[in-house]
């Protein structure tokens, strides 16, 4: 069982510029009790979001149920702010949503069902579109889905500062099935509805993806987006372990977005640290700058011979990112690397054997 932190907001900086499609920031956390941070590098930070608390109340208005109505001694403020989601329903919800329903309304609901509508739906969207539906205080806590703490990597290392924490966060948004502008739960509550220095409940999750254990093995970190974060603070931990005269190896990025003008995420920083030699080298891939696409994965492609030489001379390989196209499309310009600079006729044994040395790490979500 985690150890449950309290943290406070305390800075926060825009990371994307205007003109790109993302918005990202830069996020600064201490603990409230003033204690420094017991985490390592490749650590993930995991934080309960909120509700948004207009939609909370608009929501317990057009149901009739008081705020401060209690159930097992909770009031219904702190349940449908804090402790359910509101922002994505359940099939138990729906199940209960439809049964009350007449037989148009019925058609209509089906429709929408069938046409998978209700994954990006909220309960305020089932309120508008089927009014008539109601539920008491005591029936809509079993059919809500708890909140859930979200996880992000950290993008500090204590070896540089233990009393503080930072997190890199992309604000997710998207347009739902009514065409109406929504935000993801955390994201949008983290960036742009926390205030400063509100107590906020988390846990550090630890992780099995970190640094080498000898610090003179050469890393390739492959982070495009706030895939970054962890590599940030690889960078950091190696840069003050050479500085105190530690023998480290060589540092390479692999690090992708949509616009260098706008995405560049932490450019100063890494910028010098090639200057500083902590970064050997810093490839970086931006997909639309051009009239074609350019990804991470087309830059290990072209310094694929480079490369192999650094896996066979011992280097550590991290991934860190988005699973499903990402780190899929990485792992196999990996392989095609395995195979064709290095002569290799099964590159999914050499890879596997990678994985069994721990030099192949991914963080993946």
């Amino acid at each position: 069982m985690q150890d449950t932190l309290t943290l406070q907001l305390v800075g926060k900086q825009l990371l994307s510029k205007s003109g790109g499609a993302k918005e990202a920031f830069h996020l600064t956390f201490e603990q409230v009790s003033g204690e420094p941070f017991d985490y390592r590098c490749g650590d993930s930070a995991a934080l309960w979001p909120e509700n948004d608390r207009d939609d909370m109340e608009s929501i317990l208005l057009h149901w009739g149920i008081e705020k401060e109505q209690r159930i097992n001694d909770i009031t219904m403020e702190e349940l449908f702010q804090r402790q359910y989601c509101i922002a994505h329903l359940t099939e138990r919800f729906l199940e209960a949503v439809r049964e009350q329903l007449g037989r148009q309304e019925r058609e209509v609901f089906d429709r929408y069902r069938d046409e998978h509508a209700f994954q990006t739906a909220s309960l305020g969207d089932v309120i508008d579109l089927f009014p008539s539906v109601k539920f008491t205080a005591a029936e809509l806590p079993p059919l809500l889905k708890k909140m859930k703490p979200r996880l992000y990597s950290i993008a500090s290392a204590t070896a540089l500062r233990a009393d503080r924490m930072d997190l890199a966060i992309v604000v997710v948004s998207y347009e739902n099935f009514r065409k109406r502008n929504r935000y993801g739960v955390a994201s949008h509550y983290l960036c742009h509805r926390l205030p400063l220095r509100k107590p906020i409940r988390a846990f550090i999750a630890h992780a099995k993806f970190g640094l080498p254990v000898d610090t003179s093995k050469d890393i390739i970190m492959v982070g495009p987006g706030t895939g970054i974060a962890p590599f940030r603070a690889f960078l950091q931990e190696r840069a003050v372990l050479r500085t105190g005269g530690t023998a480290v190896g060589r540092n390479w990025l692999f690090f992708g977005e949509q616009y260098r003008a706008s995405n560049f995420y932490y450019r100063d920083e890494f910028e010098h640290w090639q200057h500083s030699g902590d970064l050997t080298y810093l490839d970086l891939a931006f997909s639309r700058d051009q009239d074609y696409k350019i990804y991470v994965q087309d830059r290990m492609r072209e310094r694929g011979e480079e490369l192999w030489n650094w896996l066979r001379g011992g280097a550590y390989f991290y991934v860190c990112g988005e699973a499903a196209h990402m780190a899929k499309d990485v792992e196999g310009a990996l392989l095609e690397i395995i195979h064709h600079h290095g002569g290799v006729d099964t590159p999914e044994k050499f890879l596997q054997h990678l994985k069994e040395e721990n030099r192949y790490q991914r963080d993946v979500y």
